[in-house]
């Protein structure tokens, strides 16, 4: 029997997913062949759009909760301007090449913090939480 992860747990390996989508939002045009255009803009939307981001109560900090709620921001600005763009179409219109540089400096911010354990919750990177006594 596995034991269900805790919330900050799942906050912190939810911080480590949006670092790997960065890595692609990064790779500009070859992050979209990648992932195809579906998974460009969904990837993202998927672990962003949730009340801890949006809230500020996730195991991200102010300053990259900032920069992925402005990726966020260009992805939609993106679709809005064509929600029916194919793969081709996207790259031709330079939008990865616009959201690749916010995209490497989020990465590179989230870096200087480093990563979360996957295993044990975390204040911080590489430092664990304290547990109460009896918990």
């Amino acid at each position: 029997m596995t034991e269900e992860p805790s919330e900050r747990l799942i906050e912190q390996r939810i911080r480590n997913r949006i670092y790997e989508i960065l890595e692609i939002l990064a790779d500009c045009d070859a992050g979209v062949d990648l992932v195809g255009i579906k998974g460009y803009f969904y990837l993202f939307e998927d672990f962003v759009h949730r009340p801890s981001i949006e809230a500020g109560t996730s195991a991200l900090s102010r300053e990259e909760r900032s920069v992925v709620l402005e990726i966020a921001e260009f992805l939609e600005a993106a679709s809005e301007t064509n929600p029916d763009f194919t793969k081709a179409e996207f790259i031709h219109s330079d939008w990865p090449g616009r959201i690749a540089p916010a995209a490497r400096n989020a990465r590179r911010l989230f870096l200087a913090r480093g990563l979360f354990s996957e295993k044990i919750e975390e204040r911080e990177p590489g430092q664990p939480a304290v547990v109460a006594a009896g918990r």
